[in-house]
């Protein structure tokens, strides 16, 4: 399988061309449903059959049997954020330098656009998370602790399945990259809980259907390019 990662425009004209999977980071519906579509577009002007690109936006749901437990599990994580070694990272990410005194003041006022191509599509999506959001330093690098930019989801088993089932039925996702903000207990969690949920709407599968990931993606297995190569008669 091709997979790719990146919202760029090249990024976008690059996956319509040749990815089978798409890994992305879209934060609100509207703005998955107009990446998704844009990507599905991409392919048909590629010559492609858009079924074969499937859509996987990170999610990192933070779950709780009350939503007061939900918040409660993502505030003990952001309480174990270390500020100067999220800093560092951030800085990687926005080629901008930040120090411990700025934690607390609101995020600075950077350019709308990256200052390097190669994290153009992960600088734009920290830099509208924060002013969305209005977030301080320290409440960004919160944010990004468990997803890493990536959509963060906080609720009960049903409100986690009610949320994905939104996304997959309204032209956002074909499914979703699941990334626990913790693990392994989030991780079993979101297997005991919220998996049986949609296994009971029909949303997810109750067994594998093949062996292979392109199997359970449901996506074509290609020709032998060289195999059909050789089939061709030899000039004379």
């Amino acid at each position: 399988m091709l997979v790719q990662a990146g919202s760029s425009e090249e990024g976008r004209d690059f996956a319509g061309t040749y990815a089978e999977a798409v890994f992305t980071a879209q934060r609100t519906l509207a703005e998955g449903q107009d990446f998704y579509a844009d990507l599905k577009r991409r392919a048909v002007a590629a010559g492609r059959d858009p079924s074969q690109i499937v859509i996987l936006p990170g999610i990192s749901p933070f779950i709780g049997s009350t939503e007061a437990e939900a918040k409660a599990v993502e505030r003990e994580l952001h309480e174990l954020v270390q500020p100067e070694y999220a800093l560092k990272q951030l800085a990687v990410f926005l080629e901008y330098e930040f120090t411990v005194d700025q934690l607390d003041e609101k995020f600075p006022d950077l350019p709308d656009e990256a200052p390097i191509e190669g994290h153009k599509s992960r600088y734009e999506l920290i830099v509208g998370l924060a002013r969305s959001e209005d977030l301080t330093l320290r409440q960004l690098i919160g944010r990004l602790a468990g997803g890493r930019g990536h959509r963060t989801l906080v609720g009960t088993p049903e409100q986690i399945a009610d949320d994905l089932q939104l996304w997959f039925e309204n032209g956002a996702a074909d499914g979703f990259n699941f990334m626990p903000p913790s693990i392994p207990d989030q991780l079993e969690v979101f297997v005991d809980s919220v998996l049986p949920i949609l296994r009971e709407r029909g949303l997810f599968r109750t067994e594998y259907e093949g062996a292979t990931l392109r199997d359970h993606y449901g996506l074509e297995r290609p020709g032998n390019v060289n195999a059909a190569r050789s089939a061709e008669p030899i000039p004379a």
